[in-house]
């Protein structure tokens, strides 16, 4: 951020356009983005990384380690003049820069993984880079620890949970393939009955219990026949609907 104030101040010079202008350009501003700049130094020097960019007249900064991403803010301690900026409270431009400031680290855990420095008389911020920089990485080590757990958790929690769905589902094919075995069972029982009567009817006619034309009583019992074979769950093939095992 410091080169991208570096061109806003250098084109405002050159052309007077106020619409781009430094967004920091104070003493305390200045100071500001020059304790960041140190830090992503510092860090950079560890084979880590940083950044920051401006948003509603307010740095937003973090610190990358590795894939993990720390939260950075420099606030003034205690009470101060603030002016209203675009909608927004932000400090007056004429702070000094040796106005109190205190540095978070926010790992984004919660507020027990927060971890600050600030202006201690003559300790500023500046001296304090090293151990700030080693406290940054900790924590980013941390927070890629915690989110390895965290994916672990979360992807055994799918696994139960897609367990649970693949036995409820089982547990609906089994229920059907009872119901299709109790079909089975209803419709041979159909089936043996419809040849059973065709044979009793044979037998009548035979004994003489009925006179019934034998064409009429063949083009019967072959439609007869036929519907029982219809129906009938091995020779439809309906036990297919049962017999294996089911399985996802």
């Amino acid at each position: 951020m410091l080169k991208q104030e570096q061109r806003r101040r250098d084109k405002n010079a050159e052309r007077e356009w106020t619409w781009d202008e430094p967004k920091f350009d104070n003493p305390l501003g200045k100071r500001r983005l020059k304790i960041f700049n140190a830090l992503f130094l510092a860090l950079s020097k560890r084979g880590h990384d940083g950044d920051a960019y401006e948003h509603d007249g307010e740095i937003h900064a973090r610190a990358i380690i590795g894939d993990t991403h720390v939260g950075l803010d420099i606030q003034i301690v205690g009470s101060h003049r603030t002016v209203r900026h675009q909608g927004y409270l932000r400090p007056a431009p004429d702070l000094p820069a040796s106005t109190p400031l205190a540095l978070r680290v926010d790992s984004g855990f919660d507020r027990k993984n927060t971890v600050s420095w600030q202006d201690d008389g003559d300790a500023k911020l500046e001296s304090k880079i090293a151990e700030i920089v080693a406290s940054i990485i900790v924590a980013g080590e941390k927070k890629f620890r915690l989110s390895l757990r965290e994916a672990e958790e979360r992807a055994e929690r799918e696994r139960i949970e897609k367990e649970k769905r693949r036995q409820e589902h089982l547990a609906q094919l089994n229920q059907k393939r009872l119901q299709n075995l109790r079909n089975s069972g209803e419709l041979l029982r159909q089936a043996e009955d419809i040849r059973a009567l065709v044979e009793r009817v044979r037998r009548a006619i035979d004994e003489g219990s009925a006179d019934i034309d034998s064409s009429v009583l063949e083009a019967w019992q072959r439609w007869a026949l036929a519907e029982a074979d219809r129906i009938d769950p091995v020779r439809s093939g309906q036990i297919l609907t049962h017999l294996n095992e089911p399985s996802l």
